[in-house]
């Protein structure tokens, strides 16, 4: 295996490990409220904690410019990813499985009161 066949694969899943990494770290200020609510501790006095709040528009357009560079890697790059250790498939199906998970985490804090709220 090549250097750079080892370095593109590697680029390849930093760049999906980093944008789930900050698709959750874009969720931080509501983590602790959702967490009592799992666990059935009450958590209205806790919504409103807005201490890590001003990262999560930042971390949301770092994630989503994640993606979209993971995309552009796989799909559109000119130079094209070297697959040695992983196959170019195993790239696309790790892709597009992290796609969700990220969305996921990047909308809950608006999705989830709009579901409990029909729930009640």
């Amino acid at each position: 295996m090549t250097m750079s066949a080892s370095n593109g694969v590697k680029s390849g899943l930093v760049t999906l490990l980093a944008a789930l990494v900050a698709a959750g770290a874009s969720t931080l200020c509501c983590i602790g409220p959702l967490l009592y609510l799992l666990f059935g501790i009450s958590a209205a006095g806790l919504i409103g904690i807005p201490a890590l709040d001003w990262l999560q528009i930042p971390m949301i357009i770092l994630s989503v410019g994640l993606m979209a560079r993971g995309f552009w890697r796989l799909y559109l790059s000119p130079k094209p990813i070297c697959v040695n250790v992983v196959s170019r498939r195993v790239l696309e199906w790790l892709y597009w499985l992290s796609v969700p998970l990220v969305l996921l985490l990047i909308t809950y804090p608006w999705v989830l009161p709009w579901i409990l709220e029909t729930m009640e």
